[in-house]
């Protein structure tokens, strides 16, 4: 089964980045600006984009400081049954983020897509936790 596999260094402290992946403010910061999310397992987080069109539902599976687990449950047609995975570890100059959107059926499909918008979004993670500002996607079709 195929993953999406992206590293990246944050320079901020671990519990910053943590803080990022799970409470809503956090999220509509870097992913999307109409998140609903509440940092407790089993909870359904919602996250929609253009406009609604898509909502991407996730369960919190697992909420550690070292380690954030998302369960796709809909949203884009091959999302559901995958995972998406954080795994934070100090680095010399901040945080080692280790992203992972795993379990895809295929290669075929939305991967090629989800692994740009992810890189994305994970650059825009990085932007938000160093500097306050990222660039989620804001509802537009453009966005």
């Amino acid at each position: 089964m195929p993953d999406i596999l992206i590293e990246v260094t944050v320079q901020q402290s671990p519990d910053k980045v943590y803080k990022a992946l799970t409470e809503q403010d956090g999220i509509a910061s870097w992913w999307t600006t109409g998140a609903k999310a509440q940092p407790q397992i089993g909870t359904i987080s919602e996250f929609p984009f253009y406009n609604g069109q898509i909502l991407m539902k996730m369960e919190v599976a697992e909420l550690e400081p070292q380690h954030v687990e998302w369960k796709a449950l809909s949203g884009v047609p091959d999302w559901p049954g995958t995972r998406v995975t954080w795994d934070l570890s100090p680095a010399e100059q901040g945080t080692r983020v280790q992203f992972g959107h795993r379990d895809f059926a295929s290669a075929e499909g939305s991967l090629p897509f989800s692994t740009y918008n992810w890189a994305w979004y994970m650059v825009s993670l990085k932007e938000y936790v160093e500097t306050g500002t990222g660039r989620p996607h804001t509802g537009a079709a453009n966005t």
